[in-house]
């Protein structure tokens, strides 16, 4: 097994605040250039088996993933299938106070997909989502906690 991708951000705003915006406002923010469809829906179901999935206009749906571990606000574990790969990999996002702020961290492991030698070429793939995904919670994030406006 090939060592997990690791990625961490610092945002100024609570931990509660982070996971909320991650799980239950995901269509938000999360970027499109990383989605299938163009106007779709993004949904995230903060519970074990649920699911994360995009809706296309015309009804079509992809399931990025599903969920396998949910501790709100602390962390939140699901199957990731990124792209043409046989089985899904597997991916850990971890909210920890931070001072004022929280750490958010993600880490991203190559579960039963299979990769093998590929994985570091899959790496760097994640390594420009993850960067891209991360900027735009971060923005969302202090966007809605300076309007004070989450719920």
């Amino acid at each position: 097994m090939n060592e997990p991708f690791v990625k961490s951000v610092r945002m100024r705003c609570s931990k509660a605040h982070a996971f909320a915006t991650f799980t239950h406002k995901i269509d938000l923010w999360w970027p499109r250039s990383h989605r299938k469809f163009e106007n779709s829906k993004l949904s995230l179901q903060p519970h074990e088996g649920g699911l994360f999935i995009e809706h296309a206009v015309s009804g079509e749906a992809v399931e990025f993933g599903r969920v396998t571990h949910c501790d709100p606000p602390h962390e939140i574990s699901l199957t990731w299938n990124p792209g043409k790969i046989t089985h899904p990999t597997d991916v850990t996002i971890s909210f920890v106070t931070d001072g004022d702020g929280t750490l958010v961290k993600v880490v991203h492991r190559e579960g039963q997909s299979e990769l093998g030698e590929h994985w570091n070429d899959r790496v760097v793939l994640f390594t420009k989502g993850w960067n891209a995904v991360f900027e735009a919670l971060t923005t969302q994030c202090e966007v809605i906690s300076d309007n004070k406006a989450i719920d």
